[in-house]
């Protein structure tokens, strides 16, 4: 069984998926296997958007994030590079687990359909704006990029149609942990 956990920027689909994990679940971040995908792809990169997105001999994540959300078309160019590599390292993952429960952590997952198509509990987060930005700046995203980022993202409304199940993480820890059981529970007695 695959579980998918989409949503926007800080909404907490990591916190989620970690509960899931605590609950028994094998993890598997998008964000990670993105972060894999860099140096596959780091001299297209270096030639669209010049030598300053480096560090070293490494892609620097936050000039590189700070240059792809500054604008759509830019966005666009390391999405069609990175995602048929991104994707093929899920499906691979996804593969070499044989038994139990999968969680996929991907903020894109309702925009990717060949992961989409494998993930049998579609699970959409969401929060409030003001709740998310706040998320998002605790981890070094201001405000500006934060709203740069959600207005590249699909809406909540939009992916709310591909969605199995909804969790909205507004309140505290343990709210969210009675939610994430309580599908996991729905969830292990459909197996």
């Amino acid at each position: 069984m695959v579980i998918g956990v989409g949503g926007n920027i800080g909404t907490g689909k990591t916190t989620v998926c970690k509960v899931f994990e605590y609950l028994g679940a094998h993890y598997i971040s998008a964000d990670e296997v993105g972060w894999e995908v860099l140096p596959e792809i780091a001299d297209a990169l270096k030639t669209k958007f010049g030598k300053s997105i480096m560090n070293g001999g490494t892609i620097d994540k936050k000039k590189l994030r700070d240059i792809v959300f500054s604008k759509r078309e830019n966005l666009r160019f390391l999405n069609k590079l990175s995602h048929p590599i991104l994707v093929k390292k899920i499906l691979k993952r996804i593969g070499d687990i044989k038994l139990g429960i999968i969680v996929i952590d991907a903020a894109l997952l309702f925009d990717l359909p060949a992961i989409y198509k494998q993930v049998d509990y579609p699970i959409l987060i969401t929060a409030d704006d003001k709740l998310k930005q706040e998320r998002a700046m605790a981890r070094g995203i201001d405000k500006v990029l934060f709203r740069r980022i959600l207005g590249l993202q699909s809406s909540e409304a939009e992916m709310s149609q591909q969605a199995k199940f909804i969790i909205r993480n507004d309140g505290s820890m343990d709210v969210l942990k009675e939610q994430c059981q309580s599908i996991y529970e729905e969830i292990k007695n459909d197996c």
